[in-house]
């Protein structure tokens, strides 16, 4: 058997295009927004709300992250944590309402079952036009519960559903599930030192 000769490709300028466009989108993003909801999920804190977070596909892996980072990560030495909860965590809950009912109720079906006066839905879609997650929004907002998204592209019709949103306004899905973990993150760092310095 010949050995295939192995070609070598050089992913470098590749490497450097994507980092460059990320670096533009991170350039022109408006952090104000990330303030904003940041002042909501503090209040949130505060009065002991529940915060359900969810997702498809890699917005589903963010709402895990984001859910893993705020119970654990700046919650760790509180006295009193976050209360955080991810909705696509849930996976045989998730397939028995798809199979049984219909997979855009998989959000809203569980939160009929969870959500009480003033806890907060946070809401995450790449392109802002999942049904289910759109369809868990509706409910929120009818229960009337604050509403916050997560979205990247023109915002979808999520932007324009939830009470804030942070809006990372790049038509490619992975730059905006790049800085919608990054935005996660900054959150961690910030709140972290704000709650451990009180």
């Amino acid at each position: 058997m010949r050995e295939r000769s192995v070609l070598m490709m050089n992913f470098t300028p590749g490497v450097q295009e994507y980092l460059d466009g990320l670096k533009k989108v991170i350039d022109e993003f408006d952090i104000d927004q990330v303030t904003l909801v940041m002042e909501r999920l503090l209040a949130a804190y505060w009065r002991r709300a529940s915060v359900y977070v969810f997702g498809n596909g890699g917005s589903a892996s963010t709402a895990s992250h984001f859910v893993n980072d705020f119970n654990k990560g700046i919650s760790e030495r509180l006295n009193q944590g976050f209360r955080f909860f991810c909705l696509n965590d849930n996976v045989p809950t998730m397939m028995a309402v798809a199979n049984d009912i219909s997979y855009d109720r998989i959000f809203a079906l569980q939160l009929k079952n969870y959500l009480q006066p003033g806890d907060v839905v946070f809401a995450i879609s790449g392109s802002g036009n999942s049904t289910n997650v759109i369809e868990a929004v509706r409910f929120a907002n009818q229960c009337g519960v604050e509403t916050i998204g997560l979205v990247g592209f023109d915002g979808g019709r999520l932007k324009k559903l939830v009470r804030s949103c942070i809006h990372v306004p790049v038509d490619d899905m992975q730059k905006a599930e790049d800085l919608h973990l990054v935005i996660n993150h900054v959150m961690m760092v910030l709140f972290k030192e704000h709650l451990q310095a009180e």
